[in-house]
Order: C-alpha cells, then sequence, then structure tokens
C-alpha cells in the first residue's frame, strides 16, 4: 500500500471523527494508547469504544474519547451477539464517523460489516489468525468458509485498509483471496518507546536471571518454560534464577488458574512476580535474557520488542509474529514449539555463553531503533487514515 507518511502533528485540513473499536481496555492502554494520544495533534476526534474491566474515571484522556463498548470480548451466545452488532449499527447510524478503525477479529467482523453497509471507510487491524483459519474438522471448515466469506464481503470495497503484524498473517489472507496486496499495510507490531526500554535501565550488580513475561496462558508456553528451567538448573548447577510475570487471563479458553499456576512455579523453583509491573522496563533491562515460547495466535509480542529495545538477547518460538521479532542467530535464538528440551539448549547456550549474549543484546538494540519504534507506528497509522480522510 503506498502513501505519504503523515508525521505526527502534520494537520488534515478540517477535524475529522474516528472511532476505534478494541476488543478490551488493558489491550487498547498496552498496545494502542500511543496512537490514540497522538489524535489531537493531528486534528482528529477520536473515540476508542472497548470493553471495560475496571472502572476508568476518566472519559476524556489525552486529547481522545475513552468509553465503553457495546462489544464485549467474553460474549459467546449468538443471541447477545447480534443484540451487541445491532447497539453498534445505531451507534455508528447516529454519531456518522468519517472513519472506523477495528482491532483484533470481533470488532473486525462486526464493524466492518456495518462499515460496509453505511459506506463507512474501514481499518482493520489484524494479529493472530492462526486457530480462525485452522481447517482441521469438518465445523472448522464450515467456520473458515463462512469466516472467508464475511471478511471477502468486509474487504471488497475501495474505502478499506488492513494492517498486518506478521507475514504469515498477510499470507494466509492473500492465498484466501479475502484480500488484495494493495490494501494491506505491514507494521511489525504495537511499536515501543526507545527510551522508556532501553538498556540504560539496566540495574547494576542485578542478580543473574532469565525473565518471562506473558498473559498467564498455557499456548503461551508457561510450561515449556517452567520444564525448560528445570533442566537448566540440572545440567549446569548454575545460580541463574527464573521469573515469571504476567496477569491471569480466566476468559481465555487456554487459562491457567491462580492455584494451577502456584503448583506449577512451586514445582520448578520459579519466582512468580505477579502481573501490573511499574518497574518493567528495569526489569526487563536487567535480565540475562528473555524468553517468549509461545504458540499463541500471536501478531507480534509487544514484550519481544520491549527485551530488543532493552538491549536483551531473546529466545523464542519458530512460530508467526514470534519470529518476526528479532534475527536468528542475529538478536536472539528460535526453537521449536513446545520443546522444552530445545528451550533448555538455548538457554544453557546463551548463559554459557557471554560475548555472545552481549552481542545478540547489542544487535536486539539496533533492531528496535531501525524497525520497531513506536513512534514510526504512529506515524504510519495517521498516513493510512489520511488516506482515506
Amino acid at each position: 500500500m503506498s502513501f505519504g507518511i503523515l508525521r505526527t502533528g502534520d494537520n488534515l485540513e478540517s477535524m475529522k471523527k474516528i472511532f476505534m473499536f478494541v476488543n478490551v481496555d488493558w489491550f487498547f492502554l498496552s498496545h494502542r494508547l500511543p496512537v490514540a494520544k497522538a489524535a489531537k495533534k493531528n486534528n482528529i476526534d477520536l473515540s476508542v469504544y472497548s470493553e471495560f474491566t475496571r472502572s476508568h474515571a476518566e472519559k476524556k484522556i489525552d486529547g481522545f474519547n475513552f468509553l465503553e463498548s457495546p462489544l464485549s470480548r467474553s460474549s459467546t451466545s449468538i443471541l447477545h451477539s447480534i443484540f451487541e452488532f445491532f447497539q453498534v449499527y445505531k451507534l455508528i447510524k447516529k454519531a456518522q464517523p468519517d472513519l472506523i478503525h477495528a482491532v483484533t477479529i470481533k470488532p473486525i467482523l462486526a464493524l466492518g460489516i456495518i462499515a460496509r453497509l453505511t459506506s463507512t471507510p474501514f481499518v482493520g487491524s489484524i494479529s493472530g489468525l492462526g486457530p480462525a483459519f485452522n481447517s482441521d474438522t469438518l465445523l472448522k471448515r464450515v467456520r473458515l468458509w463462512v469466516l472467508i466469506k464475511v471478511l471477502s464481503f468486509i474487504f471488497d470495497r475501495k474505502e478499506i485498509g488492513v494492517i498486518c503484524q506478521n507475514t504469515s498473517d498477510s499470507q494466509v489472507l492473500l492465498s484466501n483471496k479475502v484480500l488484495t496486496k494493495e490494501k494491506i499495510l505491514m507494521i511489525l507490531g504495537s511499536g515501543v518507546d526507545i527510551n522508556e526500554f532501553s538498556p540504560l535501565k539496566k540495574v547494576i550488580n542485578s542478580e543473574k536471571y532469565i525473565l518471562m513475561s506473558s498473559r498467564i496462558l498455557f499456548d503461551k508456553g508457561i510450561q515449556e518454560y517452567c520444564e525448560a528451567a528445570e533442566i537448566v538448573k540440572r545440567t549446569i548447577n548454575d545460580d541463574v534464577k527464573f521469573r515469571l510475570s504476567g496477569p491471569i487471563d480466566s476468559i481465555s479458553p487456554t487459562s491457567i488458574s491462580k492455584s494451577e499456576l502456584e503448583n506449577l512455579v512451586k514445582k520448578y523453583g520459579i519466582d512468580y512476580l505477579g502481573d501490573n509491573r511499574i518497574d518493567m522496563p528495569e526489569l526487563m533491562a536487567s535480565a540475562s535474557l528473555f524468553v517468549l515460547p509461545s504458540y499463541y495466535p500471536e501478531g507480534v509480542p509487544k514484550v519481544l520488542l520491549e527485551a530488543a529495545a532493552s538491549g536483551v538477547p531473546v529466545i523464542t518460538t519458530d512460530h508467526p509474529g514470534c519470529r518476526d521479532a528479532i534475527i536468528n542467530q542475529g538478536s536472539g535464538l528460535l526453537v521449536p514449539i513446545k520443546d522444552s528440551t530445545a528451550l533448555a539448549n538455548a538457554i544453557i547456550e546463551l548463559i554459557s555463553d557471554e560475548s555472545l549474549s552481549k552481542h545478540m543484546g547489542k544487535q536486539g538494540r539496533l533492531l528496535a531503533e531501525k524497525s520497531f519504534q513506536v513512534s514510526s507506528v504512529v506515524d504510519y497509522h495517521y498516513s493510512l487514515y489520511r488516506r482515506f480522510l
């Protein structure tokens, strides 16, 4: 997709109204907040709609409106989903935004249909199409056929743009003829503030530790991380610590309960640091290496961008999204999914070779400076908006 880059602060001729729909508040705040904060500078009247998992007293934040969405991430009832759809349809018909931006698959399906019915320009941000495009059973093949038909209906129009975070997602959409290459904009993840996450945040003389940070889900590779930790400790008898941080997500179908997590970390000797850490830049920069053995349907995991910006070598899986965030054998190592032994061997390789680890950390920082800066992600979003406004 070709368009002129609109730098943050370059105003459109007149203020335009954009509605952004994101599945849940914490995801918006961690992944899309910088884009929203730039709205006023770009002469955009932005309203962000999201499911609220907690109270948000301030409805206007940094020049944009933050509102509770009629769409529920946790809703599984077809009747309730239909009710939600018509609530959103009424909202769009009444407010008549100049553009709709939907993030993640459920908002894309609902808002994409509504945008088509109301002839509203539409941008969809796609990440992690893996399970939705799985066709290993008859039921899943039927579901996939319906999904392709709906997405084709949504994207078969002129005023449409699609943001993909990894090459796997874009190839899936292209191979299924859901859209054409000209409508795809590749943006590697949500970006990272390279000043906030930096090698300079390293705590001097901190103890040696390996870090994993993610939502506490089985398909993020929590079990494999714990098993690999046991193998490493048994193999080299080193005094290295293994730490884990991240929130428990009880809504996800692959969630790990609090009691299950407590049993896991106790069994394998992992330090669980809890969620909502306010010291993540220091925690990340002080780690000997960062591990994410995910086989979850990723876009590009933001924690991998943060690790790169922090100058920390990365071990992650050869899996869509994860492999897009590192240079294999350059800024880190790729291992097969669901392979605790391969993961342990990679950890042993890096913690046993300090010069290699330092080199990979430096390469990661250079990669973040070149490809992952959040300011570039923001500029690309507003350039895409400008294309339709």
